[in-house]
């Protein structure tokens, strides 16, 4: 059932002022930010990915070779792909894997038959439903769309910043809100008294340092306070690669919007000139949007029995659930699940303990938690476990600016030849599981962080509180949640890399002594 919020739908068919790039003089001569495509990579990428290393004896693991992984993570995001041509969400504007609806429940069904498909006969879908106090929030169609001002120059049209991304419903009513622009860039309290915020529209600007989740604690109070200080909106500009649509950070309410790199470039010149200038620049807001309720939705569940101990469990999780293509968070993590049910189906692969494939619908949507369904649904599992494994955000390629400037002044980003850094999580910070972290960098090449750490975020959190050990991978890249995680941002040879890895691990702990993968508490 779907609640609408006070805002209603606007119309967005009034065209970027692209008469305004033909003349020299329009926007103080800034040159327009370019617009917004889905399915543009958002860096230089022309050199390929170092190759996976493939230990001997391992050659004939195909099911485990990049090309295939990427098959399937191919398959993943063109359920995202088709969410936003259908308009799952409202104009089309937002999009993804969303547990609950239909692009979510689509793709733990594809899940389930893959694992089908290697061999699982026991593969099947635990169904349960959205919990009555959880409901998630869909921005439906939005404009951010800055005023042209014949004193701006000749030919300064309107200009849509197409990169705009709401964050909470705030209070827009059915006409919007028109305001001047002000902009506050980083200040800090001290410089923001100086400022007169009343009746306007705060620009703020944040630099993700790696994962675009280390700002949301400084830029999250930082938008809280603005509003505070009476600003009637919030624009968050993200310095980031390209100009991508990115639905993270949030603002505690209010009426708050991401702007992409591009389009906060232009922002910001425009800002500066109009201060030179003595004249002010106004913006109009628009949202719609609606708060889902009362959805279903599904983990897939298959399992490989063990040989001697089939009453203990390895259980392998990935979310299928995603914002945008999603190809880094979680695709790739989906697809090395895939792979290695294919991998541990074959009859030759059985290990020990029973090996548990989990295809989770998530995390990203109230109520609707895959991981702690998994866990009240099959609690002789979990009494059983002895080592759950949280597979996100595996092989996202490692970016960072470039040296060079583009012709119009915007910095580029470019790929190397590795992934981004992997955080590897060990709850209880097992010597033997922290050993075998260690043997895969060595191994394999993963690109795991040098210090090892007790993390458990994203699906590992609601694992955690069973007391099982839990061993999280997670990238930490500044295309978290953003329409740049597109499938060529994801390294071939690293989806390779970590399901080779995998494997490995999952062998390993299959025949190693229970007190060595959790050691007993020593007491002084």
């Amino acid at each position: 059932m779907a609640l609408l919020l006070a805002a209603t739908a606007m119309l967005l068919a009034q065209p970027l002022a692209v008469a305004a790039q033909s003349s020299p003089g329009a926007w103080f001569g800034v040159p327009l930010p370019p617009g917004f495509d889905p399915e543009a990579l958002q860096v230089i990428s022309v050199r390929g990915a170092a190759p996976a290393v493939v230990p001997r004896g391992e050659g004939d693991f195909r099911e485990l070779q990049g090309d295939a992984i990427r098959r399937h993570l191919e398959e993943v995001v063109a359920f995202s792909v088709e969410s936003r041509e259908t308009r799952e969400i409202g104009e089309g504007m937002l999009w993804g894997r969303v547990t609950g609806l239909p692009s979510g429940n689509r793709t733990i069904e594809w899940a389930r038959d893959q694992f089908v498909a290697a061999g699982l006969s026991n593969a099947e879908l635990q169904r349960f439903d959205q919990s009555p106090d959880g409901s998630i929030w869909l921005p439906t169609s939005w404009e951010v769309r800055l005023h042209g001002d014949p004193a701006f120059g000749a030919g300064s049209g309107d200009v849509v910043l197409e990169s705009a991304m709401p964050l909470s419903a705030g209070d827009l009513s059915a006409s919007g809100i028109t305001a001047p622009l002000v902009w506050v860039g980083t200040a800090m309290p001290a410089e923001l008294q100086r400022l007169d915020l009343r009746g306007k529209i705060a620009v703020q600007k944040a630099i993700p340092q790696g994962h675009t989740v280390f700002i949301r604690s400084p830029v999250g109070p930082r938008s809280q306070d603005l509003l505070a200080r009476g600003a009637v909106a919030v624009l968050t500009v993200l310095d980031l690669p390209g100009n991508m649509r990115s639905r993270d950070i949030g603002c505690g309410g209010g009426n708050c919007f991401n702007i992409g790199g591009r389009d906060g470039l232009f922002l910001e010149r425009v800002l500066s000139e109009a201060a030179g200038a003595g004249t002010e620049v106004r913006v109009s807001l628009r949202l719609a949007s609606e708060r889902r309720t009362g959805l279903s939705s599904a983990n897939a569940v298959a399992m490989v029995r063990g040989t001697t101990n089939p009453d203990e469990y390895i259980v392998l999780n990935a979310h299928a659930d995603a914002w945008f293509d999603g190809a880094g968070d979680n695709g790739d993590g989906l697809a090395v699940l895939v792979a290695l049910a294919r991998h541990f189906a074959r009859p030759e692969m059985r290990q020990e303990r029973s090996i548990v494939f989990v295809a989770s619908a998530g995390h990203h949507s109230s109520g609707l938690s895959g991981p702690s369904n998994f866990v009240s649904m099959n609690p002789d599992i979990i009494e059983g476990a002895v080592v759950i494994v949280n597979l996100e955000h595996t092989a996202q390629r490692n970016i960072a600016p470039a040296r060079s400037e583009h012709p119009d002044g915007y910095r580029e980003w470019t790929m190397d030849a590795h992934e981004a850094p992997i955080v590897a999580g060990v709850t209880n910070s097992a010597p033997y599981l922290e050993g075998l972290i260690a043997r895969g960098v060595e191994r394999y090449g993963t690109n795991f962080v040098s210090g090892p750490n007790t993390m458990a975020s994203g699906e590992g959190g609601a694992y955690r509180r069973t007391g099982v050990p839990v061993f999280t991978t997670m990238q930490g890249p500044p295309m978290y949640h953003t329409t740049g995680e597109v499938v060529d941002m994801v390294s071939v040879p690293g989806m390779e890399r970590m399901a080779r890895f995998m494997a490995y691990f999952v062998k390993e702990v299959a025949s190693a002594p229970a007190d060595m993968i959790d050691p007993p508490t020593r007491v002084p």
